[in-house]
């Protein structure tokens, strides 16, 4: 995977191989396809590491406002402050996203 030196990378993510990006790439996420984007969670990887089911749907929550909302980022990231539960996933997902100079990986058009 070829990555620009400040990029960041969050945690259980899945990297297509052979991919190139200059954007960050959010925690918990299968990030794929040329160019790279968004393509659903790693829940394959969070069951492996026992996330519970309640962790993995928060997730898939906060995604899903994120990337399938059709809101732009910032709009996105104030809609999952105001509607979605407070939690650790969701609290990283948003540190992560807040704290990207660089920008996000685009959802899968």
């Amino acid at each position: 995977v070829l990555m620009h030196q400040f990029c960041r990378v969050g945690g259980y993510t899945m990297i297509q191989g052979g991919s190139r990006s200059s954007k960050d790439i959010p925690p918990y996420i299968i990030a794929a396809r040329e160019p790279i984007s968004y393509c659903g969670i790693n829940s394959v990887g969070l069951n492996r590491r026992a996330f519970t089911k309640e962790q993995i749907s928060a997730i898939q929550d906060t995604y899903r406002l994120l990337y399938m909302s059709g809101l732009n980022v910032s709009q996105a990231v104030e809609q999952i402050e105001n509607t979605l539960p407070d939690g650790p996933e969701r609290n990283l997902i948003l540190e992560f996203v807040k704290g990207s100079p660089r920008g996000i990986v685009r959802g899968y058009n």
